[in-house]
């Protein structure tokens, strides 16, 4: 897409969490292939709501009872990405661009735009991986994509304020100890605008969008949807309420993916583990044995690799057979880290 095609910017308001989703899907749905302009969709939740990525499983991720109990919705969005929480409290942004291009190169130009966005109101950050923003050395912003239709789709969440607790509260949990470690890892590693001390209002985060998509293509405001572009929407709204898909594993096995560097695992069997990763190395361990414990901690903060754990654990009295059996726990626990 050329710097000279058009952006419609749409911004729908306040909606239901399925018209949310339902919004981008549909335009995306209906974008012709050759479309010479695209969108960019800007919208807020009227309710919190969890936000499933495509490829996900609800009853593998969550907690489904306590999201029944507590009234929050569960929608399997169209597009890739780990489990997320949305709520008024975030201004949620969608480009829908005509074309399959590269994604990783779709990706970097809405991160880009997103980047400058937070430079216009006066915030430094840095682009974290194929799909993150960072402040101060914490998580700020995520991103998922998809190709829908003949469009590729990114969106994002302006997070002005997060709600740890109801997410962490939402998220399947083996055990009272790995719900507790999830809301204090997501305090930590997570942050927002109001943690930030970065005082802006929509109108302003709004202004800086605008001033920001205008560096990159020729922005206009959208008129009302025609005809096809409603008809659309409507038929992705009716989508979003069939059942949830069932019966699979977590996109992460064993944990959770906290953002591109952290992850919470816990081995919940007899014997339970449970430990943080982070940059390939554990960062805080717990064990249902002192011994298993007792290694653990002798390996935080050291590059987690064949050997270490079971070095430690001869060292410190297990039989060969034992600190292979641990290792290759905390190995297998942590296969699926830093994807």
């Amino acid at each position: 897409m050329s710097a000279a095609v058009e952006l419609r910017l749409l911004d729908v308001g306040r909606v239901t969490p399925e018209y949310l989703h339902a919004a981008y899907t549909g335009l995306a749905e209906c974008l012709p292939r050759d479309a010479d302009y695209g969108w960019l969709l800007t919208a807020r939740s009227q309710r919190g709501h969890i936000a499933l990525g495509a490829s996900q499983y609800a009853d593998a991720e969550l907690d489904i009872q306590a999201c029944r109990d507590a009234g929050i919705p569960v929608i399997q969005r169209r597009l890739g990405g780990g489990t997320v929480w949305v709520d008024d409290a975030q201004l949620c942004v969608f480009f829908i661009l005509p074309g399959a291009g590269a994604r990783a190169a779709f990706f970097s130009r809405c991160l880009d735009v997103l980047c400058a966005m937070f430079a216009g109101i006066g915030l430094a950050v840095e682009r974290v991986g194929e799909q993150d923003i960072w402040a101060r050395g914490a998580k700020l912003l995520g991103s998922g994509g998809a190709t829908i239709g003949a469009a590729q789709v990114f969106g994002a969440s302006i997070l002005e304020r997060f709600n740890t607790q109801q997410f962490a509260a939402c998220v399947a949990a083996p055990s009272a100890g790995y719900r507790r470690w999830l809301a204090e890892l997501l305090d930590e590693q997570m942050t927002d605008l109001q943690r930030l001390g970065v005082e802006a209002d929509e109108a302003r985060l709004r202004c800086a969008l605008r001033a920001a998509c205008a560096d990159r293509w020729r922005v206009t405001r959208a008129q009302a949807l025609d005809a096809s572009e409603t008809a659309a929407v409507v038929g992705a709204y009716e989508a979003l309420t069939e059942p949830l898909e069932s019966g699979g594993k977590r996109l992460v096995c064993n944990g959770i993916k906290i953002n591109r560097q952290t992850y919470l695992f816990e081995d919940a069997g007899p014997n339970w583990l449970r430990v943080v990763w982070r940059a390939n190395a554990l960062v805080r361990v717990a064990a249902e044995q002192s011994a298993a414990a007792a290694v653990l901690e002798q390996c935080l903060g050291k590059a987690l690799r064949e050997g270490l754990v079971a070095g430690e654990a001869r060292a410190q009295g297990f039989s060969g057979d034992a600190a292979r059996r641990l290792e290759r726990r905390v190995l297998q626990l942590c296969r699926d880290a830093g994807k």
